[in-house]
C-alpha cells in the first residue's frame, strides 16, 4: 500500500491487491475428516456440478449426493454450497479427471 499526501488537495492511496489467493497445500484437507465418497462429491461441487449431473458421474441416486452434501456442510462447519466450494477452492481442491 502508498500513500501520498498532497497538502491542501487531499491524498492519493494506491493499494495492489492480489487476483488469486494463494492456494493452501491440498495435504491440508486431511484435518476435514471427510470420507472419499464425500471427498469426490465436494471435488465436483467445487468444479460447479449440479447434484444430478453429480449422482450420473458418481453412479448413485441424487437422495445420496444430497445426504454426502449435507454430511461435508456438517464437517466443514459451512452453510451453504458457496461457503463449501469457496473452502475448497482456497485449498487447492481440485475436480478429478
Amino acid at each position: 500500500m502508498n500513500i501520498e499526501v498532497m497538502a491542501g488537495w487531499g491524498a492519493d492511496v494506491q493499494v495492489v491487491l492480489p487476483l488469486d489467493p494463494p492456494s493452501a497445500p491440498a495435504g491440508d484437507i486431511g484435518g476435514w475428516g471427510l470420507a472419499e465418497r464425500e471427498m469426490e462429491v465436494l471435488q465436483l461441487l467445487a468444479a460447479g456440478q449440479r447434484n444430478r449431473a453429480i449422482s450420473a458421474k458418481l453412479h448413485i441416486s441424487e437422495n445420496t449426493v444430497k445426504f454426502h452434501v449435507r454430511n461435508i456442510f456438517r464437517k466443514l462447519g459451512v452453510g451453504s454450497r458457496t461457503e463449501a466450494i469457496a473452502l475448497a477452492h482456497s485449498h487447492g481442491l481440485r475436480a478429478p479427471n
